[in-house]
Formats: structure tokens, sequence, C-alpha cells
């Protein structure tokens, strides 16, 4: 055993001394002065964003972003309008090319569906790059849709593997395993769409007995769109059971070993996993008990990739569940005086975030007074503004007629990230024991005065019968 683990600490210590480093560099003087980051998923379960590395952009416009990494990867640049993805290359040093920088329109800034445009960086330095394989796969398996589907009432397998042999002849001269898995996956999912649609011997031949690639994301693309539900689908029974009765992470394991779909334990992690963070978002039934379920995971010996998922499971997923406790905060408010929500125990609060720029936040905060000043007996109303200007709740409180608590935070602030605050306004309503109670809770211009007032009826009776039966002993 010490023999072993010598060996291991010697191979560790190897690969760290002899690790290269490599670089993604190139020039975009319209960037100058900025740090551009670059980012992997550290799982494409939950697409957690981990940082790899980032770079100062020079005055003469030159940029270097150093790399250690020791597995073919997609990584991406963060560009705020354009997200520039890249295939990096263990000990590849590539130049590339960024489009000219462009600043988000406030309109964009504000708007909470805004999404990115996506593409491939254009590599100069190496014809074969993975990078520019990947988008030339793509712009074929494109035109390959339109090929096969336009017969809409007839699909042809014989055309489908034409295609498929076209595009694979067409990208043949990349020989690395990662493009080629990637084209494996994006062929099947081409198969699947149109006639193979066994999905028990899709995953039998080609997840379950074949190399477990989650780093790859035409791997990752299929399972998550079509068979995000599968283990579902295929022992519902079982495992609804399993969930309402708050089993153990090792239940789920040891049933699901016993079909050979799941013999590899890996695989069987990670396809779990996967169903289980789909579950939780598309129906809230059981996702107290999918939490419970991921605490068990953490006590259990699971792969390093599992509890990284699961980490970033729980820290995405489990704040905000109805009736689980709410993140703590303390923030400054128009006195520079620090408010926790601690403080407030035993209240009810109608929390709400703003921002100063949104319309629908100039004209709630108006009805939000009027709520204030009929419920201020039985109601705390808490309103942080997230904004660049820490000045602006100074001089709303210097206009006198805004006298709930009202607190500040930047517009990065980790509270934002805690109550998963995409747009303006957005409120909750938190029960006095600290727990959620409303996910998202009604504006005060909707029906949040009646809801909360039945909401409050029903605990001041709950609470008088509960004294009255301690008045009793």
């Amino acid at each position: 055993m010490k023999a072993t683990q010598s060996i291991i600490i010697f191979l560790f210590f190897f690969n760290q001394i002899f690790a290269q480093e490599y670089t993604i560099s190139g020039n975009a003087g319209t960037y100058t002065g900025d740090t551009l980051k670059m980012y992997v998923y550290s799982d494409y379960v939950t697409k957690t964003k981990k940082l790899i590395s980032k770079t100062y952009v020079e005055e003469n416009g030159d940029f270097s972003f150093p790399l250690s990494e020791t597995k073919t990867k997609k990584a991406f640049i963060d560009l705020d309008v354009f997200i520039g993805n890249i295939i990096i290359e263990p000990n590849k040093n590539l130049k590339i090319v960024l489009p000219k920088k462009t600043v988000r329109s406030e309109y964009d800034r504000m708007n909470p569906y805004f999404k990115p445009f996506k593409f491939y960086i254009r590599v100069l330095n190496d014809e074969k790059n993975i990078t520019l394989a990947i988008k030339h796969f793509n712009k074929l398996f494109k035109n390959s849709l339109k090929i096969i589907f336009k017969d809409k009432k007839h699909i042809n397998p014989g055309l489908v593997e034409k295609e498929i042999i076209k595009i694979n002849d067409s990208t043949s001269y990349i020989k690395d395993p990662f493009f080629i898995n990637f084209k494996k996956y994006k062929f099947l999912y081409l198969r699947h769409i149109t006639y193979y649609k066994n999905k028990k011997a899709i995953v039998r031949k080609n997840f379950s007995k074949d190399k477990f690639i989650p780093q790859n994301p035409a791997y990752n693309e299929f399972l998550t769109e079509k068979f995000g539900t599968f283990v579902f689908e295929t022992n519902g029974d079982t495992l609804y059971h399993f969930l309402s009765a708050d089993y153990g992470w090792r239940a789920y394991m040891n049933f699901l070993s016993k079909n050979e779909i799941y013999k590899n334990k890996k695989f069987r992690e990670y396809f779990l996993l996967l169903n289980l963070y789909k579950k939780f978002y598309k129906d809230n039934t059981f996702q107290k008990n999918i939490i419970k379920l991921l605490h068990s995971a953490e006590k259990e010996d699971i792969s390093k990739l599992s509890r990284t998922i699961i980490n970033n499971f729980l820290d995405k997923s489990g704040r905000l569940i109805l009736g689980n406790p709410v993140s703590n905060f303390s923030l400054f408010d128009s006195e520079d005086e620090k408010i926790t929500l601690s403080d407030f125990q035993d209240k009810f609060v109608y929390l709400s975030f703003y921002n100063k720029d949104s319309y629908a936040c100039q004209k709630d905060i108006e009805i939000l007074n009027q709520l204030f000043e009929k419920k201020k007996d039985m109601l705390e109303i808490i309103t942080i503004f997230a904004d660049k200007n820490t000045n602006y709740i100074k001089e709303l409180k210097k206009e006198g007629k805004y006298n709930w608590t009202i607190l500040q935070c930047s517009e990065s602030d980790k509270v934002l990230k805690n109550y998963k605050v995409v747009s303006f306004p957005t409120y909750y309503l938190i029960h006095p024991n600290g727990t959620l109670l409303l996910l998202p809770a009604p504006g005060p211009a909707e029906d949040f005065e009646a809801k909360y007032f039945k909401i409050y009826q029903e605990w001041k009776r709950k609470k008088i019968r509960e004294e009255s039966n301690q008045s009793n002993y």
C-alpha cells in the first residue's frame, strides 16, 4: 500500500514539474486596458463556469492567455456581447483574432433575456486546429439537416447515412480523439432524431460500454437534450418511491447497478445526477427530497467529477427552494449603517431588488410606499438597490417619503447571485422563521396584498392555537 501511495505522489509531482505552459494570444486594440477572462465548464450538467486564465490587454493591443490544461477541452472567452468559443489543445500555442469590442446597450443591460452571440474564434497559425474543424463540421452538419428534412413527411435512413459519410470524409484530416468523439456523438444525435429511436439500445451501446468522456460537448449535448429524463422514464415507479421515502444515495446506486445499462460506475453516477438536475427544474414536487439525496451522496465514495457536480448543483439550486432557509446578507443603508436580514427574525419580510434605471421599479416604489403605510405594523419591507451610484438611496431618503428599509449593493454583489436576481424588480416573501415563502412573490401592483393578508391571517390563527395549547398544560 505504501509503495502504491509513493508512486501516486511521485507521478503527481512529476506531472506538476513537467506540465508545459502554453498560450493563446493575439492583438485586439479595441480591448486595450481590459482584462479578458477565459473559462471552461467545471461540469456539463450544471454548466458552472470555471476561470482557467486571464490576460491584460496591453496599450499596443497585445494579449496572451497562459494555460496549463493537460486535456483537450472546449473553453470560452467572455466578451460581454460576444462569447468566443475555442478548443484548447495542450501544449499548442495558438494565435487568435477577436471581434471588435462592442458595448452592451442600456436596453440589453437591463434585459434579463439578453443572450450574447456565440461564435467559434478564428485561429491564425494552425490550419488543422480543432476549433476550425468543429466550425467547419457544424456548417456541413447544418446543411445536411436541411437536405435530410427537406421532405418532412418521410425521413430516408439511407440519405441520413449518405450525409454522415459526406461530412465525415470532409473532416477526416483531423485525427485528434476529441474531434473524432465529437463527430461520433453528433452523428448519433442525427441518427436518433431521424430513425434510430431505441433509447435503451443507444445508452447501452454508446454510453455504458464506451469510454466515459464528460468533457466532450457533443457527448453532453446529446445526453442533456435527449436523455435528461431517461432514468425516470424507465425506472420511475422505483425512483419516485425512493425520493418520497428519502432513500440515500447508496440505494439508488445499488438499484441501478443491477441493470447492464448502468454497469459503468462513473457513468451511472453522472447520468443519475443529470436526470436529477433536469427533474429538479422541471418539477418542484421533489426538490427538497433531491437536495437531501445530494447531501447523502456527499458522504459516499463518489468520483471527483460527481462531487464537483453535486457542489455546483447545491450551490446553484439549493439556496432558493420554498420552505428552505434563505441566505442571510449584510448591506449598508442610506446612513451607512450595516443592516442584516437576520435582524428581522420573527417577522414577515417582503424583499425586493430594484435598479434605479428600471421604469417598472420607478412605478412600483410608489405603490410599495402605499403598501408600507398600510401594513407597516404587520410586514417588514426591505428594498435592495443594485446600482453603481451609491448615493442614490441617500437621495431617496432625502425626499422623506420612503421610510422602510432601503439598502444598497453593487451590480456584482453576491446577494444577487444568492437570490438569483436576473431582472428588476424581483420580489420574495420570507416567513418569520427565516424560510422562503413565495418564490417569486407578486409585485405590489399585482395581488400581493391580498395574498399576503391571507397568509398572515392563517399564521396568526396558528400561533393563537399553539399558545392556547401551551396554556392548557
